[in-house]
């Protein structure tokens, strides 16, 4: 049977848009993929073999394995705001936003009430010490999910090989703008991100003694993949996973709200209350 979709035009394009994929113009229930990510230890600190620095692997995957490059399809971009710290000692994560497709335009509730995690804007940060904006701006994500291929080799030399397996990224930080400029502003008008697939390999930086390595795409506008009935499926799941978590942190954005407000009417009684006291005084 041929793997390409009968599809209805107007739920493709409504399914696109909430994914992010309209190019350059155009607890919770999430579902939970494979990270991709890019490798920057030599050791893997459980089984202290020597791993690929600079490699792509998926982390909780069944198998860990490692490649220099991979190609990546992306089906759906946005811009979450996690604020994680620490908690008796533990890293914990203390408030979240909905995902959005533009941070400038949408309006990215939190659980605890708020709007980005409470996230100043640029000019504000601009006057804050390095230390305290560096913060802010960790709490900022783009992220991308869509299918991965690659053949790569485990700690133990063992080949495994990845066909158009679903992923997520979190980019942030120095990792943040990336995809934007090196893959969405290159997408022809007209067409949608998962329309094309890149190449995505790893740059080394450092500063002193750190190191660290961001992504790097090559997008090959020069096939237009089509949409295929796995993919067009994969969207769907992934598209459905979002509103879960969207629904899930709109809900406890308006018990806070409300539980404020319900705050904010008992102390207007009790300012009331003391007028009322200090009339008949």
């Amino acid at each position: 049977m041929n793997d390409l979709a009968t599809l209805d035009d107007a739920e493709m394009q409504e399914l696109a848009t909430f994914l992010g994929t309209s190019g350059s113009d155009g607890e919770s229930s999430i579902v939970r993929v494979p990270e991709l990510k890019i490798n920057a230890k030599a050791v893997n600190k459980d089984t202290k073999k020597a791993i690929p620095q600079g490699s792509f692997y998926l982390k909780n995957g069944d198998t860990a394995a490692y490649s220099a490059n991979v190609t990546f399809r992306p089906l759906a971009s946005h811009v979450q705001y996690f604020n994680w710290d620490e908690v008796d000692g533990k890293r914990t994560l203390i408030n979240k936003s909905i995902a959005v497709l533009n941070p400038y335009k949408d309006e990215a509730r939190d659980m605890l009430g708020g709007i980005a995690c409470g996230m100043p804007t640029w000019d504000e940060r601009k006057e804050m010490p390095y230390e305290t904006a560096k913060k802010w701006r960790a709490m900022q994500h783009r992220i991308v999910r869509g299918l991965v291929s690659y053949t790569g080799k485990t700690e133990d030399g063992e080949k495994v090989v990845y066909e158009n397996e679903p992923c997520i990224m979190f980019h942030k930080n120095s990792t943040y703008s990336g995809f934007y400029y090196d893959f969405v502003k290159k997408v022809p008008k007209g067409h949608h991100l998962y329309n094309y697939e890149a190449k995505l390999t790893a740059s080394y930086n450092e500063n002193g003694s750190v190191v660290w390595y961001t992504y790097v795409y090559e997008p090959d506008l020069s096939k237009v993949l089509p949409v295929t009935k796995s993919v067009r499926e994969t969207c769907i799941v992934f598209a459905d996973s979002i509103r879960a978590e969207n629904k899930y942190i709109d809900g406890r954005y308006m018990a806070a709200i409300t539980e404020g407000s319900i705050d904010g009417a008992a102390m207007t009684a009790l300012d009331s209350l003391d007028a009322d006291f200090e009339a008949v005084g």
